[in-house]
């Protein structure tokens, strides 16, 4: 017909917008879906501990001070004390070191059930990055539990409880 301008083809900026929020609502459910698995849940916490273990003695070896990680008595979470027990800040992040399991959004309901470092629940770390004790931490979310170890003396981590063997020579 004469006088109509011809269709144009392609997306109206409307049919984009449903089509992302489409995507976003399938990404954000099985997101949640996924991370409400208990051993994935538990399985990527027993791994965050053990690198922040790792984080924490790296810390020490790069200033030359002693660290203290010490274990929420509410099995929270827990934070790395500088050698005068005040707050330690990461120095790749300039961010503090602390990890709140009920502040982390994936972690929501993540657990320390028990925490032993020699006779309490502190790890001691020397000037020189290493453990002066053995240190047993178990973490729970719901029912299930993952067991992290770390040998003073071969400075070895070791996840028990997961589907995978995790271990960690040191650092």
């Amino acid at each position: 017909m004469p006088g109509r301008p011809p269709r144009e083809h392609g997306f109206t900026i409307l049919v984009l917008l449903v089509v992302l929020l489409i995507l976003s609502l399938v990404a954000a459910t099985s997101v949640r879906w996924y991370f409400s698995r208990a051993e994935i849940t538990l399985e990527n916490a027993a791994v965050l501990l053990a690198r922040d273990l790792r984080a924490a003695q790296h810390r020490s070896i790069f200033l030359g001070r002693p660290g203290r990680l010490l274990f929420l008595p509410d099995g929270s979470g827990y934070v790395l004390l500088d050698e005068h027990g005040g707050l330690a800040q990461n120095p790749q992040t300039d961010e503090p070191f602390v990890r709140i399991y009920p502040d982390d959004g994936v972690f929501v309901g993540v657990e320390v059930l028990a925490a032993a470092a020699g006779t309490d629940r502190a790890l001691e770390i020397d000037s020189h990055g290493h453990p002066t004790e053995d240190l047993e931490v178990t973490l729970a979310f719901r029912g299930e539990r993952r067991t992290l170890r770390l040998e003073q003396d071969t400075g070895e981590i070791v996840i028990e409880g997961s589907t995978s063997a995790w271990r960690d020579s040191g650092p």
